[in-house]
């Protein structure tokens, strides 16, 4: 029967998620990790629009648990690609910033290092395996020749290497950003594993809400984008034909997608947000409404057109999840308090890169099914234990496998 497919897979989904977490399983090994390692491309090639805005794309590598942000066309085409066996993906969040090629007067230049690739006489490499951004320029001099180490060829070398002048922004002020720009946020991942990474994002809440991370605060101020809409009528996409050529964005559990299709005929990037809570309405009521949990943010370069993909949370248990070509009208944010609650504790808190096992996706969905069909609201317990499976470390699997059966057990519908 149509209304309980959606419980039927998402019930298959939590099966096989807890057989596979409770099943030792090795972890690779760190040469096999390092060979699809950070990025390492030639430095960017200059922009050819002098004076103008460029879109800097985030990518995720889920081994290594890092992000890369480049704000180079061809460098970005190359990932996209597939370079480095596909390792490399859009997490989705994008931001503007002026060309380094005829950057306006006030900007100044960031500088790009990546960890010095030279290994000691005992093996140990000098340099993290990531990169690193800064748009000060006391610590651009400081980190070009800092924590120096001797390699095992008798030369002495700094930690990092400077590679180019990325994009250019403007500086804080007082620890604001001057009018008509907007803030950009860093986080330090404080070693994780041995292997110094760092954030960038507009939202500090994305940041502030990764486990583990440091919260590093306002470092640089980007140029305001002008804002597009979404459409008022989006169309579903529950097949992998219709997915392809997309970028995925939201983290949703994958029963409401939608296609969305954003053009910028403009000569300047565009800001595409879409606020946490938001709604959209199944025009055919056999289907499930969607949610969007998290807020999306990204920019469209000029001239281009985004093909996207938005994944949503059901808000109906018992109906049937999209279905490729059904229509849904983009609507409200929810009144429903329960359900804003859950899209606060969840904020920043799932994604691949917080949840790449899975699980937390399943535990948010039936949290959600428990408020819209189930007893309306969550009890304290169910509460406690999603913020306890939302704070689990990404690869904590046997926590998140204990949190998910203890949550299932309290629901008040059968999961």
């Amino acid at each position: 029967m149509m209304n309980a497919t959606p419980r039927r897979m998402l019930r298959g989904l939590a099966t096989c998620i807890v057989t596979a977490l409770l099943t030792v399983i090795p972890l690779p090994a760190t040469s096999a990790l390092l060979a699809s390692g950070d990025v390492t491309l030639a430095a960017p090639a200059a922009v050819k629009s002098p004076g103008g805005l460029v879109v800097v794309v985030e990518f995720y590598n889920a081994a290594l648990q890092h992000y890369f942000i480049s704000a180079d066309a061809a460098e970005i085409a190359v990932l996209d690609g597939g370079a480095f066996g596909g390792a490399w993906q859009r997490t989705g969040e994008t931001f503007p910033a002026w060309d380094i090629v005829g950057a306006p007067v006030g900007t100044v230049p960031v500088c790009r290092f990546f960890g010095t690739d030279r290994y000691r006489a005992d093996g140990t490499r000098i340099g993290a395996n990531s990169h690193f951004y800064t748009a000060d320029p006391t610590e651009c001099a400081f980190v070009r020749t800092a924590w120096q180490s001797i390699a095992s060829d008798g030369q002495s070398y700094p930690a990092w290497t400077f590679e180019s002048y990325a994009f250019a922004v403007v500086l804080p002020v007082g620890g604001t950003c001057p009018a008509t720009t907007q803030p950009l946020y860093r986080a330090y991942n404080n070693g994780a594993r041995g292997d110094p990474g760092h954030r960038y994002s507009t939202r500090p809440a994305l940041l502030q809400g990764l486990a583990g991370w440091a919260f590093e605060g306002l470092v640089m101020c980007l140029p305001q984008a002008a804002a597009v809409v979404l459409p008022s009528t989006l169309t579903a996409c529950s097949t992998p034909d219709c997915a392809v050529g997309r970028t995925a964005i939201g983290s949703g559990a994958g029963l409401v997608t939608l296609m969305v299709d954003v053009t910028n005929a403009s000569s300047d990037p565009i800001d595409l947000d879409v606020p946490a809570g938001r709604t959209f309405i199944a025009v055919v009521p056999a289907y499930q409404d969607g949610l969007l949990l998290e807020a999306v943010h990204l920019t469209i370069a000029p001239g281009t057109t985004r093909q996207l993909l938005l994944r949503l949370f059901c808000m109906e248990l018992h109906r049937g999840p999209a279905v490729t070509g059904g229509l849904y009208t983009t609507a409200a944010i929810t009144d429903n308090a329960q359900l804003l609650d859950i899209a606060g504790v969840a904020n920043g808190k799932l994604g691949s890169a917080n949840d790449p096992l899975g699980v937390k996706v399943v535990v948010v969905q039936d949290a959600i099914w428990e408020v819209t069909s189930g007893r309306g609201a969550l009890t304290a317990q169910q509460r406690t234990l999603l913020v306890r499976m939302l704070a689990a470390a990404a690869d904590d699997g046997e926590t998140q496998a204990n949190v998910l059966v203890e949550f299932q057990a309290t629901l008040s519908f059968a999961p």
